[in-house]
């Protein structure tokens, strides 16, 4: 009995194992299979989120590739804003979007941030043709290779608030182009400038026994020009220090000029060539009016020939111009009409640091109406304009009075060909009393074809005749009375390469003069000073400008300063 419950024992003992394990496998069986039926019931799900997965990954390359798209799009819109601020005419739209802007609020700080914002550059509507086409012709000496910079950016006036230094874009009218170096101070103050000068070889090819038989190398014209200018150009100081009293203390050879106590040489300018204090209103009677002070020019004439295309000055300097006096000129303009005023001394000076004619101030005055068409300011197409000026000066103890009128018409513009430059002018001068007075015309152009510029200046004209100095035939007493008059007539052909542009712009030049003199009245014996009545005369020089692309017209201040005019025009003509 014993062995039969031990067998049975050891029976169960062996088949339950073998059960267990049936039943964990029939359990891991019901398992798996619950388990597959599971998988297949969250196959379709696990499908529809690698799906989602998929969609949102695609999604994010959507997105990441309308980013790409909206990025490259931002940076085409960043390359045309940066094209756009380059554009001198853009510019000039943009200051007078920030003068309207400033007249709304009459906040600087509103301005400053207006400028200060790219957008508002971006959303700006597009220059004016007109502008443009102005603009292009304004630098007659602009290389046309010149390297695209851009533009300045100062505080109010600017587009980079962060920029310390910058090149200001402005393309001159007829002589200015014009980008110059610009350097802001802070708080919307800034400074322009530029600098020249003009190395040269003149030579005289008269009669051997003519004292204009000479041959003299120049360091002519050196100048360094400067603008102080305030927060939207309400406050400007122009200065030029003319550094000629230095360079060529003895005058230059230039037959047929006169002035200052200097004959057939022209005299050195004064180191203080400008000093002139302007405040300027932007926005009045839908126009812009200006009082300007200190020593410069008298609102009268033409530009000064330092700004023009011929090297050598015409013999109607002092019958066309009006300079190095103390002034006080009040200048208005509304849209192509600009009226000028002046109050100044009639005395000239006698020597380049001679600063002693203030003494005089208030003896004389001038006026000058322009009549623009195709702009308006100093950068219009065509410009039509007459003077008239009353000048007292002092002879031996006593004043005599002289009449002075002077007409002319400007065109400066871009043209299929290039850009032409042309001016025509008449002057005359009529003394109280018996006195005969004196007379110039003068006809000049200049075409900007590439990098060539050919240039041309006709004058005929009348000046006085004075006994010379004892010693020395270029030099007459300045208080002496004419003894008589010769008459002139001076063909001048020149040539220009523009060799490069700015920051430094060079033009190699050669200019050929040829004269015919005769004796008008008095005691003038052209025979006997020149040795014949037709001589030529030859000139080779480079012309050097630093900072600038060309020269800038001079002449005029406040809203008509061209230095002014380029960093902020005149406001557009108030409808």
């Amino acid at each position: 009995m014993r062995r039969i419950v031990i067998t049975a024992a050891l029976l169960l003992g062996t088949a339950a194992p073998g059960a267990l394990a049936g039943q964990q496998h029939q359990h891991g069986a019901t398992r798996d299979t619950a388990q597959a039926r599971r998988d297949a019931a969250q196959r379709p799900v696990r499908a529809d989120s690698a799906d989602r997965h998929r969609m949102h990954a695609d999604t994010a390359h959507h997105r990441t590739m309308h980013g790409d798209s909206a990025h490259r799009e931002m940076m085409r819109a960043d390359s045309a804003h940066r094209r756009m601020m380059a554009d001198p005419a853009h510019q000039r739209t943009m200051h007078g979007d920030s003068a309207r802007h400033q007249a709304m609020h009459g906040d600087s700080a509103h301005q400053e941030m207006m400028h200060g914002d790219s957008a508002h550059h971006m959303n700006a509507g597009p220059a004016r043709p007109d502008a443009a086409k102005a603009d292009a012709a304004h630098d007659h000496t602009r290389a046309p290779a010149a390297a695209s910079a851009s533009a300045a950016g100062h505080e109010g006036h600017g587009d980079a608030a962060g920029t310390q230094a910058g090149v200001h874009a402005h393309a001159e009218g007829a002589p200015g182009g014009h980008r110059m170096l610009m350097q802001p101070l802070g708080s919307g103050w800034s400074l322009m400038g530029m600098a020249q000068a003009y190395p040269m070889v003149t030579t005289g090819l008269g009669n051997e026994s003519s004292p204009l038989s000479q041959t003299e190398p120049y360091l002519t014209q050196p100048a360094l020009m400067i603008n102080l200018e305030s927060p939207g150009s309400a406050f400007v100081l122009r200065s030029t220090l003319n550094f000629e009293g230095l360079t060529q203390p003895g005058g230059e050879l230039t037959a047929g000029g006169w002035g200052e106590g200097f004959i057939d040489r022209r005299h050195p300018h004064t180191l203080l060539h400008e000093l002139m204090l302007s405040a300027n209103l932007w926005n009045a009677g839908d126009g812009a009016l200006s009082v300007s002070a200190g020593k410069g020019f008298a609102p009268y004439g033409t530009d000064d020939p330092m700004s023009r295309p011929v090297a050598k000055y015409p013999t109607n300097h002092h019958l066309s111009q009006i300079l190095e006096r103390w002034t006080a000129n009040v200048v208005y303009l509304r849209g192509p009409w600009s009226v000028e005023a002046g109050l100044f001394g009639g005395a000239e000076p006698e020597g380049p640091y001679d600063l002693s004619n203030y003494r005089a101030f208030g003896d004389s005055w001038s006026a000058r109406v322009i009549r623009r068409f195709g702009g308006t300011g100093t950068s219009a197409r065509w410009e039509v304009a007459g003077s008239y000026g009353s000048v007292a000066e002092a002879h031996h103890g006593g004043k005599a009075r002289t009449a002075l009128v002077n007409g002319y018409v400007r065109h400066a513009a871009t043209h299929r060909f290039g850009t032409l430059y042309t001016l025509a002018e008449a002057s005359r001068s009529e003394p109280e009393g018996e006195a005969q007075g004196y007379y110039a015309l003068l006809a000049e152009s200049m075409a900007g074809i590439g990098r060539h510029r050919p240039y041309l200046r006709m004058e005929y004209s009348t000046r006085p005749e004075w006994e010379r100095e004892d010693g020395d035939v270029f030099r007459y007493h300045h208080d002496d009375e004419p003894v008589g008059a010769s008459r002139w007539m001076i063909a001048t052909v020149g040539y220009g390469w523009q060799l490069s542009g700015f920051p430094v712009s060079t033009m190699p030049f050669v200019e050929v003069q040829h004269n015919r003199v005769w004796s008008e009245r008095g005691q003038a014996d052209v025979q006997a000073l020149f040795g014949d009545d037709r001589f030529w005369g030859v000139s080779l020089g480079v012309r050097l400008f630093l900072g600038s692309a060309g020269p800038m017209r001079m002449g005029s201040y406040g809203v008509l300063d061209d230095m002014t005019s380029n960093h902020r025009p005149p406001p557009r003509k108030g409808r």
